[in-house]
């Protein structure tokens, strides 16, 4: 009687280990792509127009937010971001905050419990000259 409860309870938190293995693995894919979505747009979101004009340098805060949609739609993740933030903090500086979806894997059979959870990342670039 106590074997077929072992072997449930074993199976039981081995799938919550899976699914909590997969939000860090998430996690860890949203960090990466808030961090490479931040540091494109510290040197593609420059503001040509004024650089040419009087040679500083600055980002165009509606470029940024285009291009990291750009670059968001062509990554891995582009299914599971649910919001894409893109705050220019000054000229030469940007900061991005991604939110994802993560599905559960084994926690979706267990009645009561969501089908996944959210995450999120922020990462801030400089453009240095």
């Amino acid at each position: 009687m106590l074997m077929p409860a072992g072997v449930l309870v074993v199976l039981l938190l081995g799938a919550i280990a899976f699914d909590l293995s997969v939000v860090f693995l998430r996690q860890r894919q949203a960090s990466s792509l808030a961090v490479d979505v931040a540091n494109d747009l510290a040197t593609a979101a420059l503001d040509e127009g004024a650089f040419r004009s009087d040679g500083t340098y600055r980002l165009d805060p509606d470029l940024a937010d285009q291009l990291a949609e750009t670059i968001v739609g062509a990554s891995d993740l582009h299914n599971e971001v649910l919001d894409v933030e893109v705050n220019v903090l000054s000229p030469d500086s940007v900061e991005v905050r991604l939110v994802v979806a993560v599905d559960y894997v084994f926690a979706k059979a267990i009645p009561g419990t969501s089908d996944g959870t959210t995450v999120e990342a922020t990462a801030t670039a400089l453009a240095v000259g």
